[in-house]
Parts: structure tokens; C-alpha cells; sequence
């Protein structure tokens, strides 16, 4: 995954960006003259990158759908262990007429209580196809269809949320890293236009140097009423 380039949080990136074109297309002329880089469609082009960064998918936003999705998992993880209780109550009233003695209850509930969701959808697969092969005598102590249809649904419902939350991390990897690529590059970008303008205003005009420096202007993102200080060591490193 490609690396942060900038030590902001994300969501300033753009409106940084936002200050820094504003300032940038009052003093176009300035820079075009300086290098032709700064010629259109320089600042169609960044604003165009801006754009793109304010619509993209925060992996945040996908990390709460990811907590949303997994505490539904544990829900049902939880509907699972009283299912299995109910099954142990039948096993103990049945046993003597079962074709095996383990039906695996005690590994069912260390896996749900390590977490281990895969080994439980595993495990609980293994216990209901035990379970269906000895259903007439389960059904002989009192042991019902909706037991069994009651289990195998929680089982199923459990591996489907899986599949989901599994989903949810590969999306949420993807967005960061897609995201942090694109934030990179406007990054960059805007890096350009505060070097240049160092260049261009240090020991010239002040006023206009200041409107260039990431301080400042980070301090207009989050509306600080302190003085602001420049410090160009701080600017974006190409």
C-alpha cells in the first residue's frame, strides 16, 4: 500500500487544496511568468484532483460498516449458544442411542469464544450433519424439526455475515490504499504551487508568501484564532 506523503489528516487535503487554487488563480500571471507549468490546464486539472479526493470512499466509512456487519455476527454467535444448549439438553437424553459420543459442542463454544468465526461455521456444519444422521432418536427425546432448521439457519446466517465482513476488509483496504494514492497526488500538486510561491514572494511580499505557507493555512482549516507562524520547513517534501 502506498505511503502518506503528507502529515495532515486526510480530509484537509482538499480543502488545503482548495485554499492554495483560490489564491493561486488570483496571481496566475505571476506564475505562468515564473514557469509554464502553471499554464492551463494546470489549475483545471488540479481542481479536477480535488474534485475526485472529496468524492471518494473515506475507509473509515467502510470501517463502520465493517463494526456494523461484525456485531451482527455476534449476535448470532450468540443465538448459536443457545441453540447449542437446547441440542446438548437432547444429546444427554438421547445418548446410548447415538452412532458417536462427540458431537463437538465443547469445540463450537471455544471457537465463538475465541472469536474464531471460521472454526465455528466449520464446526457447526460438522454438528448439524451429525445431528440430521441421528435424527430419529433425537426426535424420540422430544428433539423437533425447528431445533434442527433453528441451528442450520443461525449456522448459515453466521457464514453469510462472514462472507460480508471478509468483503468489508478487502473494500476498506482498497479504498485507503486507492484513496492515499489520489490524496498523494493532489498533495503533490499543491506542494508545487507553495514552493514555487516561496520562490516567488519570499523577501518580495510577505502577504502574499503567507497565504502559500502550510501553517497558515492549516490554521484556516480549523479556524484557529492563534497567530499564525511559518515555518517552510513544514511545506510539502516532493
Amino acid at each position: 500500500m502506498e505511503e502518506k506523503r503528507f502529515n495532515c489528516k486526510m480530509e484537509d487535503v482538499p480543502v488545503v487544496a482548495g485554499f492554495v487554487f483560490e489564491s493561486f488563480e488570483k496571481d496566475k500571471a505571476d506564475f505562468v511568468k515564473y514557469s509554464p507549468i502553471f499554464a492551463d490546464p494546470f489549475l483545471a486539472n488540479g481542481q479536477a484532483k480535488q474534485t475526485e479526493c472529496y468524492g471518494m470512499i473515506k475507509s473509515g466509512d467502510v470501517l463502520k460498516q465493517q463494526k456494523a456487519v461484525k456485531d451482527q455476527i455476534d449476535a448470532r454467535l450468540g443465538d448459536l449458544r443457545v441453540s447449542l444448549n437446547q441440542v446438548e439438553g437432547y444429546l444427554k437424553l438421547a445418548a446410548g442411542t447415538l452412532d458417536i459420543n462427540d458431537f463437538g459442542l465443547k469445540t463450537i463454544r471455544a471457537a465463538i469464544s475465541n472469536d474464531n468465526v471460521e472454526k465455528t461455521i466449520v464446526e457447526g456444519r460438522s454438528l448439524i450433519a451429525n445431528l440430521k444422521r441421528n435424527e430419529a432418536a433425537l426426535k424420540a427425546k422430544g428433539m423437533s424439526d425447528d431445533h434442527l432448521s433453528t441451528l442450520t439457519t443461525v449456522v448459515n446466517t453466521i457464514d453469510e455475515l462472514n462472507t460480508g465482513h471478509n468483503t468489508k476488509k478487502n473494500e476498506r483496504s482498497r479504498a485507503s490504499g486507492n484513496s492515499i494514492k489520489t490524496f498523494n497526488e493532489l498533495w503533490d500538486l499543491t506542494g508545487t504551487i507553495l514552493d514555487a510561491a516561496r520562490a516567488m514572494y519570499r523577501g518580495v511580499d510577505e502577504v502574499k508568501l503567507k497565504e502559500y505557507t502550510l501553517a497558515s493555512l492549516l490554521k484556516r482549516v480549523h479556524n484557529s484564532q492563534t497567530p499564525a507562524t511559518d515555518k517552510p520547513d513544514t511545506e510539502p517534501k516532493k
